[in-house]
Order: C-alpha cells, then sequence, then structure tokens
C-alpha cells in the first residue's frame, strides 16, 4: 500500500514549513508528496527545496511555468500522484499526528468507500485554536445532530457542499472518472470531487478533528456566541428539510428553503452548460430537480400566505433575483 500527499502552495512561506512537518511525522508514515508549486515569488521554494535536500526520496517538487489557480493545480497534483490512497493539502494547516492512520483505518474496514472527508479545529494565524467552533461548524455540516445515514448528495447537491479539500483522501481509481476538474468561477475541485463520489454512495467521513484549519485574520467565523446559535439552527432546519428528517413549518421556513433550492438551481445549471457530456454525472438533472423543488416551495408558500408570497415576489423582481425570465 502506497500514500501519496497531493499539495499546492503559493506564497506559502509563512506556515509551508510546519504543515510539511506534520505531514511528515505522521504515526503512518506518508511515502511520497507531490508538490505543485504556483508561482511562488517569496520564500517558499527556497524551503521545499530544503526539504527536498533532507527526503530527497519523498518529495517532489513542480514549479508551474504560468499561474494554473488553485482547482487546475490540485488537478495536477493528484493526476501525478502514484499512491493507492491520495491525501489533499493545503500549504498552511496542521495534520494532527495520527490524522492519516485513523483515515486509512476507515478505508481498510469500509472497503467500497472512495472518499473520506474528515472534520477539524479551527486555528488562527498565530496557531491559536477557537474555543467553540469546529470546522463542520463553519460550513454548517450539524453532523452530531442529523439522522444517521445521512444522505451527503442530497445536501451537496440541494444545499451546500461540507467537504474540505485539506480533509479529504480519494483512492488513486477516483481520477478515472474524477478528473479533469472543469474550470468554473467559484466551483472548486472538493466540491466537485465531493457530488460525483456521493452520488456513487461511495464518499464517507471521520467526525474526528483531524486537521487544525487556519482561518487567516479577516476570515474569522462566527461572533458573539447568540448570533453563532441562531446561524447554526437555522443551517440545522435547512438540513433537515432538504433531507427530509422534517417539514417546514413557517412562511420563513418556506421562503428560505425556496431561496436555497433557487440558488442551487443556478449553481448546477452553470456547472452543465459548462461540462455539457464531459461529466460523469447528470448536473442538468441535479439543477433541474432543485428548479422543481423551488417551484413547489413557492406554490406552498403562495398557498400558505398570499400576501407575504406577493411582497417577497415583488421584492425579488425589483432587485433581480430568482428570475426565471
Amino acid at each position: 500500500m502506497k500514500l501519496s500527499v497531493a499539495m499546492c502552495t503559493y506564497i506559502g512561506e509563512k506556515y509551508i514549513k510546519e504543515q510539511l512537518e506534520s505531514i511528515l511525522n505522521q504515526t503512518l508514515a506518508i511515502d511520497e508528496i507531490i508538490i505543485c508549486d504556483d508561482g511562488s515569488n517569496d520564500k517558499t521554494i527556497a524551503i521545499l527545496e530544503q526539504f527536498q535536500v533532507e527526503y530527497p526520496n519523498k518529495i517532489l517538487l513542480y514549479k508551474n511555468q504560468v499561474n494554473l489557480g488553485s482547482t487546475k493545480n490540485f488537478e495536477k497534483a493528484i493526476s501525478i500522484c502514484t499512491g493507492d490512497f491520495i491525501f489533499l493539502s493545503d500549504q498552511d494547516d496542521i495534520w494532527k499526528v495520527n490524522k492519516v492512520e485513523k483515515v486509512i483505518q476507515h478505508f481498510l474496514a469500509h472497503p467500497s468507500t472512495e472518499a473520506v472527508f474528515t472534520n477539524g479545529d479551527l486555528m488562527d494565524d498565530k496557531n491559536e485554536k477557537t474555543k467553540t467552533n469546529t470546522l463542520w461548524d463553519s460550513v454548517f455540516f450539524i453532523e452530531s445532530q442529523l439522522e444517521k445515514p445521512i444522505n451527503l448528495f442530497k445536501l451537496i447537491s440541494s444545499k451546500r457542499n461540507m467537504v474540505t479539500g485539506a480533509t479529504l483522501c480519494i483512492k488513486k481509481e477516483t481520477k478515472d472518472f474524477i478528473l479533469p476538474f472543469p474550470d468554473i468561477k467559484k466551483y472548486y475541485h472538493d466540491e466537485w470531487i465531493a457530488i460525483i463520489i456521493a452520488s456513487r454512495k461511495k464518499l464517507d467521513y471521520l467526525a474526528d478533528e483531524l486537521i487544525s484549519y487556519r482561518i487567516h485574520s479577516g476570515q474569522q467565523i462566527g461572533g458573539k456566541n447568540s448570533v453563532q446559535n441562531i446561524i447554526t439552527q437555522k443551517h440545522l432546519n435547512l438540513s433537515n428539510y432538504v433531507l427530509g428528517n422534517e417539514v417546514p413549518k413557517s412562511c420563513q421556513d418556506f421562503n428560505q428553503l425556496s431561496k436555497t433550492y433557487f440558488r442551487h438551481y443556478l449553481k448546477f445549471k452553470k456547472v452543465s452548460d459548462n461540462t455539457k457530456d464531459k461529466s460523469p454525472i447528470n448536473f442538468k438533472e441535479i439543477a433541474e430537480t432543485n428548479l422543481e423543488l423551488f417551484k413547489k416551495c413557492d406554490e406552498t408558500l403562495k398557498k400558505a400566505n398570499p400576501l407575504f408570497y406577493f411582497f417577497r415576489n415583488l421584492t425579488d423582481k425589483i432587485r433581480g433575483k430568482r428570475q426565471l425570465n
């Protein structure tokens, strides 16, 4: 069994040393680290070349002649990896010492699984951890409060992606159907991988916090606990509605749900238009499913509270939002 890491770097001198050290110090050793640098002009390359001197048979560095952007750079890094399992890695996080071992144990215990993502704790640019929030909190994946098993495909296709690429590990055979990644603005490689493998019912997760995910200054999540609790409850409700665990009760619930479905209709219509027959799954069908769900929510809202529906639609029309024609 060979284990690879696909890492992308770009102007990462501040944190890359800590991240590489955390990968190299795993309880289950990584066999190769493929690093694709996207044109760093700081000390990143010098730091990486020093690691290469120390680990000549483990670290392979590729310097892009042109800037590919994160999605296409990860495509390149993954395509070069030769391991049976490929861990994706950002340049500025820190892996827990048993991350690789825990993930591989899960794969071995669940042979049909093709990809595994995990939770993580959050830290700032000074390595100080947040006291209340986890990585899953930041993407509103309230896993512990959802009925099991969770339909991950439904959540990704109709609510939001909860799979952070920095926690993801894939089997080598997935390269045959996840590559190449589409180059679509604001549609990233981790969601592409997640929805394709979830559609095959072979995406799984570990609730363990196996990385420290870095939130840089100005990107801090949360705020006052009361506000965070309200946001969390709203997204928990939305998840349950999408999954069919609960039925929306108020006009506000139906309104929020219809907005969510419409947003996903637009997103997957764009993906469908950009991938056409090149995608391993039918994104047009996903878009149309969300459109029908949007219409159903709107019809329910119209019957329940015509006045609310009228003014909501009038406001949307003025703002140019949720217009089908």
